[in-house]
Parts: C-alpha cells; structure tokens; sequence
C-alpha cells in the first residue's frame, strides 16, 4: 500500500498558487510519485513527523516509457473524443448523436450521423430522415432514435 508523505509547502508566483506536494513511495526501489495539490482544496492537515526520506529533487526517477505510453494513450482519447464532435451542427443534433452512441456505434460524416456503418441519420434527425442501411437496421435506428428523442424532450421539459 503506497505510503502519502508531505514534502512541506511549496509557494510559486505569490500565495494564490500555493500547493502541497506529496510524495508517494512503495518502497520497493527508486519509483516515486509526486502529487500536487493546490492549497486552497485542503480543508485540514496533520502534521505526523518528519520523513527519513525527503524529497530529492536533484536525482528524480522518471520512467520515459511509462510517460510516453501515457501521453500516447491521451493524445489517442482526446482525438477520439474530437472525432465525437460534430461540426457545424445544432446542440440537439450534438445531443442526439451522444444519445444514440450509448447504445449504437455512431460517427459523423459531415452533419450526417452514420450508425451501423450503414444507417444515416439526416438533418433534422427525425425518424423519417434515417436512410440506408438493411431494413432491419434501419427501423432498429428509427426505434432508437424516436425514443432517445422523446427522452431528450421530456428532459429539457422537466
């Protein structure tokens, strides 16, 4: 279980900026985490002592593959989350493609919603707007879609 151990206060750029380091260490070798917490979202803090392993700041340990795997794997998600954006269509279109894609596998091709890879969801995205696809396909889609509408609308009345 990794052992939290406070560094002590570390101000920069004046007192709005002040933050705690914490130091998280398992004791199984050189690996540290640093954790940084602004001031201002800690309610209370005891003091417990002073550690016998302070925080060496000249010699870190940074494993460059760990970092480049993270960073990878965050660039992946954002540009898959820009990918679920639509552009150039209204906040209810936007809200419907949300909606459909808990349950369906949707993209944008333009300011159409493509769902299945076959269905296409038109602007204004009623029911009668879902063209393509196999007939089974397409009235799932029209099913879906008119309940997701309906659940749109009841939540922007209540």
């Amino acid at each position: 279980m990794p052992a939290f151990k406070s560094s002590g206060f570390q101000t920069i750029l004046g007192a709005e900026y002040e933050k705690m380091v914490l130091q998280e260490s398992d004791s199984a070798g050189p690996r540290r985490n640093l954790r940084f917490v602004k001031a201002n979202y800690i309610k209370d803090f005891t003091f417990l002592g002073k550690v016998d392993e302070p925080l060496d700041i000249k010699s870190p340990y940074l494993d460059l593959n760990s970092l480049r795997s993270r960073e990878e794997a965050a660039i992946r998600q954002a540009e898959a989350d820009a990918e679920r954006i639509g552009v150039g269509v209204s906040q209810e279109a936007q809200d419907i493609f949300d909606a459909l894609s808990k349950t369906l596998p949707v993209r944008w091709e333009k300011t159409s919603i493509v769902v299945l890879n076959d269905v296409r969801v038109n602007n204004p995205y009623l029911p009668e707007n879902v063209t393509g696809g196999p007939p089974a396909a397409n009235e799932r889609v029209r099913k879906v879609l008119e309940l997701e509408r309906k659940r749109l609308q009841n939540r922007g009345t209540s």
